[in-house]
């Protein structure tokens, strides 16, 4: 069972009306949008629309000017270029814009991206000096801002240096031609939260002097790099994003086919799936990503530049296998993280984590796992030799960059965003790092729950979830960090046709209720739950938190429900709490006001165990125990008390009439036994107990 508590946020109710009738929307699209700040009817309307969210003039972002001047020259000049990037989705997503834009301009250029384990992240020392004599100018994309040292080197062998990146920057910054980043103290920029290729993006839109024009040829690319970095979806970037994604939709990019085919988005030449934001984080970017942590970025570079259609598919297969593999390591590494916290970490308020030979490249990506599971800042370290690499995630709130500069004296180097970084240490300062970090974070942390609640919109019923409704909804779309995709919360529904999904990976059912008479019902998924973990049944009442899509597949749409989080209908977990108070009573001699009606007499037994030789048999069944006494109620006239079911079963086992072995509170799996011969019920030791407490409480 969850026990997360589900926070549903308050809406205005009476200015949700007001939207709703002056926008002419469904009333839980004015809610939703009221949620979020969005009251007044033009902003509402240019958001909905999206193709009116603003696209800035790049020239105010800082040193613009020049970098635009010494790439023209170099254009020009053909000069030798060297695109210098990083590995993860947003450099190479980098990389390939810059690299197919110069093309164009008809500049032969090169690139390179660092591999991880081997070269790190960022500039590298050695890498400028295999360049020294060979490049003219090395353009930095998604990284650069705090390499310091690097450009002053490779200003002393000769190389101009124009740097295009989206982290934090440091007190001091490079000595290059130009230092592009909307972060800059001195930046004029309005909207902070470019990706890296979004910078570059708007580096081109100087170059060409036609923003549009831009966004029509490589938007497919921008959005791609946009989403992976987890940038938010508000602004400029819900603009670049929406564009995008509709072009990634019919994108003419050979290596992009080819990995929505792979990964099942197209068959047979036809897009059978609706390209999404959800669609490019957890199925396109975690493809793309596996290269640079796993193997080489560069594959997944090439992939996207490639014009040869088989090259393509080839590298497509590839990195899907590459993600396999990443898959099964980060897992193999997710549980010894969790077993380590477990025995030693679980009461630091900041987790960090070290041990020998993780692979630093699904670190990351497991150190967030991690993060949300236990509601807490994490960084893991892959120690090797003297020295560690790290990857920490934080939660929302928290600055992961003010808590690492709070001892960065410990710190080889570090460098990220307010919620993701890396750094580096030697293995004799990772106890100090620990302790000091956590003195930081002790007091900061003190303002948070150890659990963070799981956040709804509102509350809604079957009739909400028309498909016109749910199509509006899609309006909001794309959907992201700062819009979030709306999570919503039914209650009182039934759960029936429980089945797994991809070999148990994942679960499906159906949600039904009735609402004025009439009967709904809703395919629902819960990905990322396996089946044998799912601790529901049919015919179990509950409350599900979850967002809603349409389902498209090879032309048909139909409503699905995807299940953040479950719980059992507030009446059934209250019962069942009660149920279990009043069995520890009850079995061990003690008695309560009304215990009389808990205590089953011989029809009881009679009329339960017949109905457990009709649902169960010798072959045996999962019995949720709220459904059961349900189900006798209505379906076969026998009203029964959940204590009263529990002690019936508790007893039939005791005399090895039945098998019982618990699954949680609610849920039994129940089997016949073969005969034993006949058995007085009378005789058991546990009834006897239950029936002499209550005997003691009438004669006093």
């Amino acid at each position: 069972m969850n026990n997360r508590e589900w926070l549903v946020r308050q809406t205005d109710e009476e200015l949700s009306r007001k939207v709703a009738s002056e926008c002419r929307l469904f009333p839980l699209t004015a809610k939703i949008l009221v949620n979020r700040g969005l009251t007044e009817k033009a902003d509402i309307e240019r958001f909905l629309s999206r193709d009116t969210m603003p696209l800035y003039d790049p020239f105010l972002l800082p040193d613009m000017d020049k970098a635009a001047a010494r790439i023209n020259e170099a254009i020009e000049k053909k000069q030798r270029v060297c695109i210098y990037g990083d590995y993860d989705v947003d450099g190479v997503t980098s990389t390939v814009l810059l690299y197919l834009y110069l093309c164009s301009r008809g500049l032969e250029c090169e690139y390179f991206i660092p591999e991880r384990i081997s070269e790190g992240y960022g500039l590298s020392l050695p890498v400028i000096e295999k360049m020294k004599g060979r490049v003219d100018l090395i353009i930095t994309v998604d990284t650069g801002v705090t390499a310091v040292a690097e450009a002053q080197y490779a200003k002393s062998v000769g190389i101009d240096m124009v740097i295009t990146d989206h982290h934090s920057c440091r007190e001091v910054l490079p000595e290059a031609i130009a230092v592009v980043n909307p972060h800059r103290e001195d930046s004029k920029y309005p909207f902070l939260n470019l990706a890296g290729v979004g910078v570059v993006f708007k580096l081109l839109c100087a170059l060409e002097g036609n923003t549009e024009r831009i966004l029509e040829l490589y938007s497919d690319i921008i959005a791609v790099g946009t989403v992976a970095d987890v940038m938010p979806i508000i602004d400029e970037n819900r603009r670049i994003t929406g564009v995008g994604l509709n072009k990634l939709a019919e994108t003419e990019n050979l290596g992009l086919l080819a990995l929505m085919r792979r990964a099942g988005i197209v068959k047979y030449g036809k897009r059978v799936k609706k390209i999404t934001s959800a669609t490019v984080g957890y199925v396109l970017a975690p493809r793309i990503n596996a290269a640079g942590r796993i193997a080489c970025a560069s594959r997944a570079v090439e992939l996207l530049l490639t014009k040869d259609e088989n090259e393509a598919d080839v590298i497509a297969e590839e990195l899907c296998e590459i993600n396999k593999l990443r898959q099964t390591t980060e897992q193999k590494i997710y549980e010894q993280a969790v077993e380590m916290i477990e025995n030693s970490n679980k009461d630091d308020r900041f987790l960090v984590l070290a041990y020998d030979g993780w692979h630093q490249g699904v670190i990351g990506v497991v150190a967030s796992k991690i993060a949300e599971k236990y509601s807490r800042p994490c960084i893991l370290f892959s120690l090797d030799g003297d020295t560690a690499k790290g990857s920490g995630r934080s939660i929302k709130g928290f600055s992961l960059m003010d808590a690492l500069s709070s001892c960065g004296d410990c710190l080889l180097e570090y460098g990220g965003h307010e919620l993701a970084a890396g750094l580096s240490i030697e293995r004799s300062k990772i106890d100090e790092f620990r302790r000091r970090i956590n003195e930081y974070a002790n007091p900061i942390f003190g303002e948070y729950e150890h659990t963070s609640p799981l956040e709804i919109e509102c509350e809604v019923n079957f009739r909400d979830l028309g498909d016109n409704a749910i199509d509006e909804i899609l309006r909001l779309e794309p959907f992201g960090l700062s819009n979030p995709q709306p999570v919503l919360v039914i209650r009182n529904v039934t759960l029936t046709d429980i089945v797994p999904l991809s070999q148990g990976k994942h679960v499906r059912f159906r949600i039904t209720g009735v609402e004025n008479g009439k009967t709904y019902s809703l395919n629902a998924v819960n990905f990322g739950m396996p089946f044998d973990s799912f601790a529901y049944y049919d015919g179990d009442v509950c409350d599900i938190a979850f967002t809603i899509d349409m389902n498209e597949y090879m032309g048909t749409r139909t409503p699905q429900v995807f299940v953040k989080e479950i719980k059992l209908a507030m009446g059934d977990e209250d019962e069942i709490g009660v149920t279990e108070r009043n069995y520890k009573i009850l079995s061990s001699g003690g008695s309560y006001n009304g215990a009389e009606e808990d205590v089953p007499d011989l029809a009881d037994f009679r009329n339960i165990f017949r109905f457990i030789r009709r649902e169960a048999g010798h072959d045996g069944t999962v019995l949720s125990l709220t459904s059961a006494r349900r189900t006798l109620e209505f379906d076969y006239d026998i009203p029964v008390t959940l204590t009263k079911l529990k002690i019936i079963l508790e007893v039939l086992n005791e005399q090895k009439l039945i098998s019982l072995k618990y699954r949680d509170r609610n849920a039994a799996v129940v089997a016949m036994t073969p005969s034993a011969g006949k058995i007085n019920i009378d005789e058991s030791p546990l009834l006897r107990t239950v029936r002499a407490g209550i005997t003691q409480k009438v004669d006093k």
